[in-house]
């Protein structure tokens, strides 16, 4: 049964990575770093606060870092030693040969489960139930999450059965931070922790209408913004 599931696995790995174009390898790799996701990192931090105040704020924020310390220990110091799952990537993988890298980038030696598909899916399950009545937030967390794993496929680091894994102890990681903090937040403040406001007045200066545009709106539209710009800085590259 192992050996079933681990050739079904390798053979979807192979399809999925085979879908390459030179223009997208960069956009791929900008997709997969952390550090481009900051600007949505900030932006959603500012509308917890908005949301809850800015104490309530800090309790989020503190559980994100938890979530996030649970969910990439659990994969990268107990798992990761116990299994040795090489990389696809990985030159002493008997498949590295068909894999296709981007710029010779090969991850480390092992990659199951995948810390980058818990550490996006434990933040992701985590503000999903922090902004649960808002639908549009919760689906655009989670297709990020699901783009940053695909990202990790396409540059053959990660085998699909590293993915599903590591989003599977990510999404439990982020409930149980969440019924944690939710718990802290009863203990401080002596009442759970309630949203005061939804929505968010911008205003452009004299003789321009105000938008009103709710945080999840926001959140989604940050996404969508800088998906968009790495985009444009990949194909800008490749084409000048």
């Amino acid at each position: 049964m192992i050996d079933f599931l681990s050739q079904l696995d390798t053979e979807l790995f192979l399809f999925l990575n085979s879908f390459h174009t030179p223009s997208l390898d960069q956009f791929m790799m900008l997709l997969s770093s952390k550090m481009v996701w900051v600007p949505m990192y900030v932006m959603i931090f500012a509308m917890v606060v908005h949301r809850f105040g800015f104490a309530g704020g800090v309790i989020v924020a503190l559980g994100v870092a938890l979530t996030v310390t649970l969910a990439d220990q659990t994969c990268a110091t107990l798992i990761r030693p116990l299994v040795h799952r090489l990389r696809p990537a990985n030159p002493d993988n008997p498949i590295s040969d068909l894999v296709h890298i981007v710029w010779g980038y090969r991850g480390g030696s092992y990659g199951f489960p995948s810390c980058h598909a818990a550490n996006t899916f434990a933040v992701a399950t985590y503000l999903s139930y922090v902004f649960r009545h808002r639908r549009v937030a919760v689906v655009s967390l989670f297709a990020w999450a699901a783009v940053n794993c695909y990202s990790r496929v396409y540059l053959g680091v990660h085998y699909p059965g590293d993915i599903l894994v590591g989003a599977l102890i990510g999404a439990f990681m982020g409930y149980v931070s969440f019924r944690a903090v939710k718990m802290a937040g009863l203990w401080i403040f002596h009442h759970p922790l309630k949203p005061n406001r939804d929505i968010v007045h911008l205003s452009f200066g004299s003789g321009i209408p105000e938008l009103h545009m709710s945080n999840s709106v926001l959140i989604c539209a940050t996404g969508v913004l800088t998906t968009t710009v790495l985009l444009f800085i990949s194909l800008y590259a490749y084409f000048a």
